[in-house]
């Protein structure tokens, strides 16, 4: 628009320029055929004609109040070119002064702009993307009043053509406080941005540290769980181990037990023996095997003398009922309780059987 105008100025003044070199180069034309037109008929008619002389003289009084005509005409017109000259250079001064602040003012949004996508970039890393969609809804309210409010400018002036001084400075301390104010909010970004960084500074810092403590939670679960299933591998073998000797300490009850009932039923009750027999305390003492070859030795001895056998037949039958009924199902099971308990303290090697005897019976 402003360059329309000047166009349209330039264009009245090459015109204004044109008539009056058009008006000149008439008064030059008429100037210079009344003057040769004298000088001809002088040279041509000579002193004769005086009455043309008069008539002569009185023709350029004329011609001069058109000079001066034409004198005080070119003058306004050339006071009016200077005016017009001055306006259009005010004006282009102006129109010079508002593009050097609209430049200054695009500048300054084009870096607003590259500021504030660096600011978003750099949000977008840190992860706040709530606060930072709310400061670039308002940053670009901003932006865009103020885009708004330029072109406002731009079109008043240009339409207007110019504005007072007053406007103007009111205008420019607008636009300064505006872009005041976005500089403050762009350093509280930036702050808000550092302080973001420091967050996540501080969470990446607790979650590494978390993320250690579950490795080694992970850690010690994996050793505890392999130390529950070493554990339990263990007791089962040592169940395995437990049913084997309770299995062989049920086998060597039932041994015991049919052992204990040979030798009731085939013992003969002869005393002498008897107190032989309860003499050596030592045979307790012996392994499990000894004790049944002496014990079987004994009583194959006594049921293999029949002389014997004849002479204590009473004594037989009385020890017999005392042997029978001190043969109770309490002492068995007794003797059983008592190997069960021995049968814990069993070791892998020991498998000997319980040493018996006849004063156990």
């Amino acid at each position: 628009m402003a360059f329309q105008i000047m166009m349209n100025w330039h264009h009245e003044l090459s015109s204004i320029l044109s008539d009056t070199d058009g008006s000149v180069a008439k008064m030059r034309e008429r100037l210079s055929a009344r003057a040769r037109s004298p000088r001809a008929t002088e040279a041509r008619e000579g002193p004769a004609d005086r009455d043309l002389k008069v008539s002569s003289s009185v023709s350029p009084a004329v011609h001069w109040s058109d000079l001066t005509a034409v004198q005080n005409q070119l003058h306004q017109q050339s006071q009016a070119i200077e005016t017009l000259t001055q306006s259009v250079r005010s004006l282009e001064r102006e129109g010079n002064a508002q593009q050097t602040l609209i430049q200054t003012l695009q500048d300054e949004l084009r870096r607003l702009q590259v500021r504030l996508e660096e600011r978003e970039r750099e949000v977008e890393r840190t992860g706040a993307d709530r606060r930072l969609e709310q400061w670039k809804r308002d940053v670009n309210q901003e932006l865009s009043s103020l885009r708004e409010h330029i072109n406002r400018v731009t079109i008043t002036e240009t339409q207007e053509g110019s504005f007072s001084s007053k406007l103007r400075r009111e205008e420019l301390e607008h636009i300064r406080r505006e872009t005041d104010s976005l500089k403050n909010k762009l350093m509280r970004l930036e702050e808000d941005g550092f302080q973001l960084q420091s967050e996540n500074r501080e969470t990446r810092r607790q979650h590494e540290h978390s993320s250690k403590m579950l490795e080694r939670l992970s850690d010690c679960q994996r050793t505890h769980r392999f130390e529950v299933t070493r554990t339990l591998s263990q007791h089962k073998h040592t169940q395995q181990q437990v049913c084997e000797l309770r299995v062989s300490v049920s086998e060597l009850k039932d041994e015991v037990r049919g052992l204990i009932l040979r030798d009731v039923h085939n013992t003969p009750a002869q005393l002498p023996h008897k107190q032989a027999v309860e003499s050596s305390p030592s045979r307790r003492m012996s392994s499990g095997s000894e004790d049944e070859f002496s014990l079987t030795a004994s009583l194959a001895e006594i049921s293999s003398d029949e002389s014997w056998l004849e002479e204590a037949d009473t004594q037989t039958k009385s020890r017999g009922v005392h042997i029978s009924s001190g043969l109770s199902g309490s002492d068995l099971s007794g003797a059983g309780s008592d190997l069960d308990d021995g049968a814990e303290g069993v070791d892998g090697g020991s498998n000997s059987p319980p040493d018996l005897s006849l004063s156990d019976l």
